[in-house]
């Protein structure tokens, strides 16, 4: 049956490494990306979207990164995202992905097949895919080709022009199928001054995937693109009465605080949040939110909220973990002001007695000024499993 107006809280996200890497997980933690674009459509949004995950170190065959036999991504829930696929690869995929719960979902294929298949064949399998899709009653979000930079497609090379041909055909698709869209992600990502449609300058770190700055300029478009296709939520509100009772509410907010003012000094500086936290049981699953306004400023190199399990093997959960290169150093942030709603993945508390902790982790460049965030409406609480029976 199909669904007239999708759910904003269950949006799904299938593709590449494009999608995979809106979150990232090792054995000890899960985090939302700031380099993703989903990431930064679900902060700018102030919460309002959600493409829910949660950690799983399983290992699915057909869903290792890179085709990585035994390697795990870390993570399951609506991110269908993984690295080095090609279409047809996707499109297997599609049974395992339609038995989980979601009403839209936006898609992403193709561009691993550039250099080898024919543009007819790329535009038949994402039409396949789609199709599928839109047959199991989903609104599909369609995803354009992706434009490159010259160190990936030659300047003047095929692979520009098999894009523009195969993105046509996308349109013309969706035009023809009820309940499918198209969301141009290269109208925030190119930049219409280069002769050979690259990307705009620090915009991305490989001339293929996202550096932070380029996936805050997508998720800010896709932010606003969504507006006209999900309901309107009703704004996040906290009642300082809605406390934790572990029989009478046992779903209040854990924290103590609901809000705070943090000033951070030159470098790099963890800020406790929520005040003192109660503790909602071993087995629980716990997720943070905050409300952040952040000034313009040219020195961030990473704001991200961090919620910490202090058992013994706890794990952590973050909402836009900062991106590392491989020398060590970091992708900047957005130079200018936005507000939005930080949410970290659930994270399941281990066996133990202390109750979880919440941090603001804030890092500037070495010699750059001080810089002020405005912090309001913690919410820290028990939500239902994330698991499916």
């Amino acid at each position: 049956m199909s669904v007239s107006l999708p759910r904003a809280g269950r949006i799904a996200i299938l593709g590449t490494s494009l999608v995979q890497q809106n979150h990232v997980g090792d054995a000890t933690s899960l985090a939302t990306s700031a380099r993703g674009w989903m990431s930064w459509a679900e902060v700018l949004s102030h919460g309002r979207l959600v493409c829910p995950v949660h950690h799983d170190p399983s290992v699915v065959p057909g869903w290792e990164p890179s085709n990585r036999e035994g390697v795990s991504r870390f993570f399951s829930g609506l991110n269908f995202g993984v690295s080095g696929q090609k279409a047809i690869e996707i499109e297997r995929r599609l049974p395992r992905l339609l038995a989980s719960d979601f009403d839209l979902i936006i898609v992403d294929a193709g561009t691993n097949d550039m250099m080898v298949e024919t543009r007819q064949t790329i535009a038949q399998t994402r039409a396949r895919i789609a199709s599928a899709l839109l047959e199991a009653g989903k609104t599909v979000i369609l995803l354009p080709i992706l434009a490159r930079g010259v160190q990936k497609w030659p300047a003047g090379g095929a692979e520009r022009a098999k894009a523009h041909w195969i993105n046509r055909h996308g349109i013309d698709f969706a035009a023809n199928h009820a309940n499918c869209h198209v969301f141009d992600w290269n109208a925030a990502w190119v930049d219409t001054e280069s002769d050979f449609g690259e990307p705009h300058p620090g915009y991305s770190n490989d001339g293929t995937h996202f550096s932070v700055l380029g996936g805050f300029a997508v998720g800010g478009l896709l932010a606003r693109y969504l507006e006209n296709i999900v309901p309107y939520a009703p704004a996040r509100t906290l009642s300082r009465d809605d406390r934790f009772d572990p029989a009478n509410n046992p779903l209040g907010n854990l924290a103590s605080r609901l809000s705070a003012r943090t000033v951070t000094e030159r470098g790099k500086a963890s800020h406790r949040l929520g005040g003192e936290m109660a503790h909602p049981g071993v087995g629980a699953w716990v997720e943070a939110i905050c409300d952040v306004e952040v000034p313009a400023h040219e020195g961030v190199l990473g704001i991200s909220l961090r919620l910490k399990d202090v058992a013994d093997d706890g794990q952590e959960a973050l909402a836009l973990a900062p991106l590392y290169a491989d020398d060590g150093s970091l992708s900047p942030f957005p130079g200018t002001s936005w507000r939005g709603a930080l949410r970290t993945p659930p994270l399941k508390l281990k066996p133990g007695t202390k109750a979880p902790e919440l941090y603001l982790d804030v890092i500037l460049r070495a010699d750059a000024m001080p810089i002020e965030i405005d912090i309001a409406r913690i919410d820290v609480r028990p939500v239902p499993s994330p698991v499916r029976a």
